[in-house]
C-alpha cells in the first residue's frame, strides 16, 4: 500500500475520509515495554498473546525489512479489534489503542503479501504524543474537525518532530472543508485560500521530516502536491 496522494489528474481527493493516516515511524521516547519479539514468519503469520487491563493504553509495532507487515489486534474473546498496514510512511505498521476489558489479547503479525522474513514486534505503554495523536484520528474518523485539528496541533506541541501529526492536520483542514462544501469541491482551485495556506504549511514541514527520515520518496510526493497549489491561479 502506498501513501494517499491528494491530487490525480487534477481533481482533489479527501484524503482524510479514506482511511488511516501515513507518515513515518515515530522516533518516540522509551515506554515501558509490554511485549517484545524478535522472529521469522513463514510463510505468512504468527501470534502473540499478552495480558492487558482495561483502560491500558499501548501500542504496538511490527518492522520488517523483508517483507511488508500488517498488524491485527483480537481481544479475549478473540474479536478483531484494532488493524493496521503502512503507518508513518513506510511499510512498517503500528497500532495505538486503549484496551477495553481485563483479559488476554492476541497480537497477529503476517505479511500482506504472504511471503515470510526477519521481523520486529513491540507492545508497549503509549506515549504521550501517541495517545494525543490516536485521539485526533479517532476526531477524524467522527468527522469532528475542528476537534480534530485542535488535537493535532497539541500533538505537534508535544513532539513536532513528528509527520503524522503535520499531514493529519492538513486532512483534517481538507476535511472541514469536504464537510461544509462537499460538491462544490471539484479541485484543489476550489480549495478555500486559508486553507490552501493551513495546508501547504503543514505539508512542507512534513515532507522536511519525512527526508530527514530517510522517506525520500514519501517527501517528494507531498513536494509535488504542494507545487500544485502553489500553481493554481487563483493563488496569491
Amino acid at each position: 500500500m502506498g501513501f494517499p496522494r491528494l491530487f490525480a489528474a487534477g481533481v482533489i481527493v479527501p484524503a482524510a475520509l479514506v482511511g488511516l493516516l501515513a507518515g513515518p515511524l515515530a522516533r518516540l521516547a522509551q515506554a515501558d515495554t509490554v511485549l517484545q519479539e524478535a522472529g521469522t514468519i513463514y510463510p505468512a503469520e504468527s501470534t502473540y498473546p499478552f495480558e492487558g487491563t482495561a483502560g491500558q493504553q499501548i501500542t504496538i509495532t511490527l518492522d520488517s525489512t523483508d517483507f511488508d507487515p500488517v498488524l491485527t489486534l483480537l481481544d479475549p474473546s478473540e474479536t478483531e479489534i484494532a488493524f493496521n498496514d503502512d503507518f508513518g510512511g513506510s511499510l512498517n505498521s503500528k497500532i495505538i489503542i486503549t484496551l477495553p476489558e481485563d483479559g488476554t489479547y492476541t497480537v497477529v503479525a503476517r505479511s500482506f503479501s504472504g511471503e515470510g522474513g526477519d521481523y520486529d514486534l513491540v507492545v508497549r505503554a503509549s506515549t504521550e504524543f501517541e495517545i494525543t495523536f490516536a485521539e485526533a484520528e479517532a476526531l477524524v474518523l467522527a468527522e469532528d474537525y475542528p476537534a480534530a485539528i485542535a488535537a493535532y496541533t497539541q500533538a505537534i506541541a508535544l513532539d513536532p518532530s513528528q509527520s503524522t501529526a503535520y499531514l493529519g492536520r492538513a486532512q483534517a483542514v481538507l476535511g472541514q472543508v469536504y464537510l461544509e462544501q462537499g460538491e462544490a469541491i471539484e479541485g484543489p482551485e476550489d480549495i478555500p485560500l486559508e486553507a490552501r495556506e493551513l495546508v501547504i504549511a503543514d505539508f512542507e514541514q512534513a515532507a522536511i521530516l519525512l527526508e530527514a527520515d530517510g522517506s525520500e520518496d514519501w517527501a517528494l510526493s507531498l513536494r509535488e502536491q504542494v507545487e500544485v497549489l502553489r500553481n493554481l491561479e487563483s493563488f496569491n
